[in-house]
């Protein structure tokens, strides 16, 4: 039959080409595309996908924008990196400082409640009837709170038991005005002080979120954290300022309590022993 001569002839040459490899040998293959590229030609596997060059540069250029801005290492550029708002701040600082030095010298106990007074005044009481002169020199010798509040005192001991309290109640009222008198300053820097730290936060945040809105979510974290942790600085700056100095307005009203415990006390045996001819336990145990 025709296609059965056609197949014979086909079939020849091609039994003829099996035996020239000779035992053994196998047809190779024709070379096929690269290990992991299947489907794919040479050239289109060697292609980088379009759009693969400028997601490649990015997260290049991304360090190099990191290095390029400095983050702060000092505590002076801690202080710089947290805005406009660490100037009052740093003034809330300084005026505590400032009035921390003078309230030091002005409530020192030589200016308050000299030892000095102290001693010569009881002794003076101890030795009945009181000596008004050597009393009054005691007195004018030791300049402090404590002396003005006896001169009132000594001044009225013969005007009654009543006018002496009231003159005595009015000096001691001034002079405890004089001792407490910038003491408020330190609590009003500790109010004052985190609520400036916390207005800068809050401005801080305000503006990384904006910086977010502006350049889109994709560098919401690059945007953010700096913007938050430099908002954060100006917390810490009004905390670091706040707490020492609420400190120090319970230290020094605590000291001023105590000078007026101890005046007032030296006050009412001084009186007593300017008023009463004899001690109280001597007569008779009347009290």
């Amino acid at each position: 039959m025709p296609f059965l001569r056609a197949q014979h002839r086909l079939a020849v040459p091609l039994i003829a080409a099996l035996s020239l490899l000779g035992p053994g040998r196998a047809v190779p293959s024709p070379p096929g595309p690269p290990e992991g590229a299947v489907g794919a030609s040479p050239e289109r596997a060697a292609t980088p996908p379009e759009g693969a060059g400028v997601d490649s540069a990015q997260p290049a250029a991304s360090p190099a924008g990191g290095a390029a801005r400095k983050q702060p290492e000092t505590l002076l550029e801690f202080a710089a990196a947290g805005g406009p708002l660490m100037v009052p701040i740093a003034a809330c600082s300084i005026a505590w400082v400032a009035f921390l030095v003078e309230r030091l010298i002005q409530l020192r106990r030589r200016r308050a409640a000299p030892p000095e007074l102290f001693r010569a005044i009881r002794d003076l009481c101890a030795a009945r009837p009181v000596d008004r002169t050597k009393a009054r020199a005691a007195i004018d010798s030791q300049p402090s709170a404590a002396a003005t509040v006896l001169r009132a005192a000594l001044e009225r001991l013969d005007l009654g038991r009543e006018e002496i309290e009231r003159g005595v109640n009015n000096t001691a009222q001034r002079e405890i005005f004089e001792m407490r008198r910038n003491v408020r300053v330190f609590a009003i820097v500790s109010s004052v002080a985190p609520l400036l730290g916390l207005l800068g936060t809050v401005t801080g945040l305000v503006q990384a979120f904006r910086e977010v809105a502006i350049s889109g979510l994709g560098s919401a974290g690059s945007a953010l954290a700096p913007g938050i942790y430099e908002a954060l600085i100006t917390t810490v700056g009004g905390l670091f300022v706040a707490i020492p100095s609420l400190l120090t307005y319970y230290w020094f009203m605590a000291r001023v309590d105590h000078y007026v415990h101890e005046i007032d006390k030296l006050v009412e045996d001084f009186v007593d022993a300017c008023l009463l001819p004899e001690p109280r336990a001597e007569r008779g145990g009347v009290p």
